[in-house]
């Protein structure tokens, strides 16, 4: 994903959160050649959970190899690890379909609450704040 997209999903979920209906039909509007907002939120959604999933199971660049296969054995025997894959997916069909405000709504609050899900400790007042966060990790390359 381009950092303009992951903005304009980050947007969007900021849009929806805030009830903001004015804001999420403009970030819906796609130009000539822009992926569709239920395709980039669907591409986030994967992108997102996978460094998440990942991260949890302390998974990295460089890491030996034998250490690599353990992590990876222990995140394909987790049921969350595996659900989250099929949501992602689930998304991605979902993303196929016709572009509505509803349809971008419903994948923004299932986004919200996959990434409450995965991050320790996390309660909707910590929404806005996320958001800011992963804004600025865009925004510095981190994401």
């Amino acid at each position: 994903m381009t950092t303009d997209e992951t903005l304009r999903v980050l947007a969007a979920v900021e849009a929806v959160w805030l009830d903001d209906t004015a804001a999420l039909e403009s970030l819906t509007a796609t130009a000539p050649g822009e992926r569709s907002l239920p395709e980039a939120i669907a591409s986030y959604a994967e992108t997102a959970m996978r460094t998440l999933i990942t991260t949890s199971y302390g998974i990295y660049d460089g890491m030996p190899n034998g250490d690599l296969a353990a992590a990876v054995e222990r995140m394909r025997g987790d049921v969350g690890a595996r659900m989250t894959k099929i949501w992602t997916q689930t998304l991605a069909m979902w993303a196929a379909g016709p572009t509505t405000l509803r349809t971008v709504a419903d994948m923004c609050h299932t986004l919200i609450s996959a990434i409450l899900a995965l991050t320790s400790d996390s309660t909707e007042d910590d929404v806005l704040p996320l958001l800011a966060q992963l804004r600025e990790a865009v925004l510095a390359s981190e994401f």
